[in-house]
């Protein structure tokens, strides 16, 4: 009797686990990818804050380019126009711009003065900000002489002039390559 029960339990375990359903993988979507800004520089043309003329980025064909997006009531993008000023002191071949997602140039033009900003600095850049895919602000875009995306700065960091620094190192000797390549012609 007992050998009887015995074989009934082990036909009874493995009827229910051959009859349970397979155990499903687990799979792990994986989250997609994060759409990377414009590798190239957008061409583009926004009203100067301090004179309303307009500011295009075809003026500045041949020459390293930085673009920051930023936003007049925004208090770490104040902080970041102070040290963009402060690296654009020392990367005399790199032309800064800010540009404001503000569509009138009265706040703008009051940050400008408050902290003596000598950066240049356009308004109405909301469409831009996101054709550049901007997610933040501060955010700021560092492209060589050709205007290919060298590097992207999210949000405000107190190390942010040395990375600049860094980052643009090589962009001095690049724009004097380029000098005496067009000179020679």
């Amino acid at each position: 009797m007992k050998k009887l029960l015995l074989l009934l339990s082990i036909l009874c375990v493995s009827a229910a686990l051959s009859a349970a359903p397979a155990k499903a993988k687990k799979t792990v979507k994986k989250a997609p990818a994060k759409k990377a800004a414009v590798s190239s520089a957008p061409v583009f043309s926004l009203p100067q804050v301090r004179s309303g003329a307009q500011w295009t980025t075809l003026d500045y064909t041949g020459t390293p380019l930085l673009i920051a997006v930023v936003s007049s009531g925004c208090i770490y993008c104040q902080k970041t126009l102070v040290q963009l000023e402060e690296a654009r002191k020392a990367l005399r071949d790199v032309q800064f711009v800010a540009v404001f997602t503000d569509e009138a140039p009265l706040k703008p033009l009051e940050l400008l003065r408050q902290y003596n900003i000598r950066t240049d600095a356009v308004y109405g850049g909301g469409a831009l900000a996101k054709q550049l895919k901007v997610d933040g602000v501060p955010m700021l875009f560092l492209y060589d002489a050709k205007h290919q995306l060298l590097k992207t700065f999210n949000g405000y960091a107190d190390s942010r002039v040395k990375e600049l620094k860094n980052a643009a190192g090589d962009l001095e000797k690049e724009v004097n390559v380029i000098s005496v390549e067009g000179n020679s012609l």
